[in-house]
């Protein structure tokens, strides 16, 4: 419209010598003339000023015609489109529909005049975005990619909220993305020792029922199956059969346990299945990743794993003690020769460490020290959890320069140092991540379950869960290392209490390697009574933990505490939480502390219930009967939202399954 009626440069131009000439006109006297020419001018402008109304309102006429013609050709055009479209109104009654609709839906359900009958979802659900949200639903046999586009129609007194839905076919991408296939892993756990456990006369009748349920599975799946290890199977899984397991929380985990020929082993399974890979051969290091996942956190699980997310079901059996040693001694003999080859040695552990913690870190010191290495072992606040037993090697001669903060330690790392990490593995714990990075090559030593986020690429990593203590671990790795180990009693006492914390007294997880690394470390001069001492509280803190138990409120078997005092030692948090677990009818505590903006959840049960996996839907860890989780920058109350509602999902879960 700016052509029609907007002056040019030109227009100004001529205005200028209108006005210069009647100025000429006057000066040289020509007065008549010059009142003529502002006569003519004016007359000239009053025109342009019609001619430009004129135009204007004949432009708005035009431009109201073509949106009227151009509101009718969207009309028809939605009217005659392929795609199939419905109006409705928010409280889901459909008030119109396109010629495709009627084709593909037919007139007797869109006259129904409801979309839930169309869709067999609540308008509720359908439209819970109220901007344009997208959203994929099946109609009978076929998939749909539905666009909603919500209209905010009102005139006078008249208010109408509607959504036009515009269906897209994709079916045809459904059925193609249904015949990709997954690859799954498949191993049972513990063979060796489930065989060791039956008559060799039933042996035969166990592998064959094994065998048998396995290829029954993989046939159920339509699957292509192969067995390419004792106790091991690949299975080649089309995808939708993959979406049918995960919604029945894959019921082979619990199916294979009810197999019975004598064996005192429960039979389990580890299953890693590798999804939405680029090519089979990225599928199969997906689920061989996934696999190991399972293994290391305990077996009894499948752990699904594409290129972006992890998901996790089972795992609620205990983990088996391995009645073998030769990974133990693998581990020691490539442990010892890494340090050898190596400058400087630093063991890290993790954040507000604890008695495991110290004990394994002390170990190591040890062992590195007695092979003629410089040793230093990392520490920062807040270490109150270890500050008894901290205070004891801080008066030892031996020990004045060993422990030093991460800062102090990065400015001595050089090219070849070894960097020892124990008693953590996941990337969000660790004492110090960047630490990690200064480090060319480093080993995990650890007993925990295997977590998502693992620091990755160790050159030595030695995670066994099955293990009470990474103390245990450490113990047993000194015995390997050396025919006479030179460790002072207190070196000895370090490492029995940080079994004897992780074990709870001996009370919990404990299995025959556990009691010959505590008794290796008597026979060192480890006293019991040094070590009851260093966990000896005051009146002060057990009044402390008895408020803490009595605050619990208890709804179906678990306890739940919240502690809003600042500063409160989250050690008398996980030593409340432990004392609620040994209670009748209890079978899992949850202890939710206030530290700074964070929330720290420590949780515990008797085996009966996994906190694991709970604090694990909040970014936590640890074990079936030991766990905690940190929440940051959350409000209490939040937290216990969150904590409820990891129980409730938990628990719907297991229902279904």
């Amino acid at each position: 419209m700016d052509r029609y009626y907007k002056f040019k440069k030109s227009d100004f131009l001529y205005i200028g010598v209108i006005a210069l000439s009647v100025l000429a006109l006057f000066y040289y006297g020509h007065e008549i003339m010059a009142a003529i020419l502002v006569v003519l001018s004016v007359m000239v402008l009053l025109y342009l000023n019609s001619l430009y109304i004129y135009k204007r309102k004949k432009w708005e006429k035009f431009i109201e015609k073509t949106a009227k013609k151009f509101s009718s050709s969207v009309v028809r055009a939605a009217e005659e489109a392929d795609m199939p479209m419905v109006l409705s109104r928010n409280d889901g009654e459909i008030i119109w529909f396109n010629k495709s609709a009627v084709t593909t839906f037919g007139i007797e359900v869109l006259g129904a005049a409801e979309i839930e009958d169309l869709v067999e979802m609540k308008p509720a659900e359908l439209f819970q975005d109220k901007t344009r949200s997208f959203i994929d639903i099946k109609v009978d046999t076929k998939s749909y990619h539905v666009s909603n586009v919500f209209i905010d129609s009102a005139e006078g007194e008249f208010q109408e909220d509607l959504v036009l839905m515009s269906f897209m076919d994709t079916t045809s991408i459904r059925e193609a993305e249904e015949e990709k296939t997954s690859v799954m892993l498949m191993e049972i756990d513990n063979y060796n020792d489930l065989m060791k456990s039956i008559d060799n006369e039933k042996k035969p009748f166990l592998m064959a029922e094994l065998e048998n349920m396995i290829y029954g599975y993989a046939q159920s799946l339509f699957a292509l199956v192969k067995r390419y290890d004792t106790s091991k199977y690949l299975l080649v899984v089309p995808n939708k059969y993959i979406e049918e397991e995960a919604k029945k929380k894959f019921t082979i985990l619990d199916r294979i346990k009810e197999i019975d020929q004598g064996n005192t082993l429960e039979t389990t399974l580890s299953i890693g299945v590798g999804i939405d890979g680029s090519s089979p051969g990225e599928n199969s290091t997906l689920a061989n990743a996934a696999k190991e996942l399972a293994l290391g956190r305990g077996g009894d699980q499948v752990v699904i794993k594409s290129k972006d997310s992890l998901q996790f079901f089972g795992g609620n059996s205990k983990e088996i003690e391995k009645k073998t040693r030769v990974r133990s001694r693998v581990v020691a003999h490539a442990l010892r020769d890494l340090i050898l080859e190596s400058g400087k040695i630093f063991v890290m552990g993790h954040k507000n460490p604890d008695m495991d913690c110290l004990g394994a870190s002390i170990g190591i010191n040890v062992i590195a020290r007695e092979l003629k290495k410089e040793v230093y072992i990392l520490n920062e606040e807040p270490f109150s959890n270890i500050l008894p037993l901290l205070v004891k090697f801080n008066t030892q001669e031996k020990y004045l320069e060993t422990f030093i903060t991460p800062d102090a330690a990065e400015k001595l790392v050089k090219k070849n140092d070894l960097l020892i990490i124990v008693d953590v593995h996941s990337e969000n714990y660790v004492l110090n991540p960047e630490m990690v990075k200064r480090f060319e090559k480093f080993v995990i030593i650890d007993h925990h379950r295997r977590a998502p986020d693992q620091v990755m690429g160790s050159t030595l990593s030695y995670i066994e869960n099955y293990a009470s203590s990474t103390s245990e671990l450490v113990t047993e790795l000194i015995q390997y290392i050396f025919e006479k180990p030179n460790l002072s009693s207190l070196e000895a006492e370090a490492l029995f209490a940080g079994i004897r914390v992780d074990t709870k007294s001996f009370n919990f997880k404990t299995g025959v390697r556990t009691f010959e690394a505590a008794t290796f470390l008597k026979r060192l001069g480890a006293s019991s009574q040094d070590i009851r001492e260093l966990f000896a509280g005051d009146l002060d803190s057990y009044v402390k933990r008895s408020q803490i138990i009595q605050n619990a409120v208890i709804e179906e078997n678990i306890a739940i505490s919240t502690v809003e005092e600042e500063g409160m030692d989250l050690l008398l948090a996980a030593q409340a939480a432990d004392e609620m677990v040994t209670f009748k009818n209890i079978s899992a505590a949850f202890v939710l502390t206030k530290a700074g903006n964070d929330i720290v959840i420590n949780g515990r049960s008797m085996g009966i219930f996994n906190v694991q996996v709970i604090l694990e839907k909040l970014g936590g860890g640890g074990h079936m009967t030991m766990a905690g989780a940190r929440l940051v920058d959350s409000s209490m109350e939040d937290a216990l939202v969150r904590l409820k509602e990891a129980i409730h999902t938990d628990k719907k879960e297991e229902d279904k399954s």
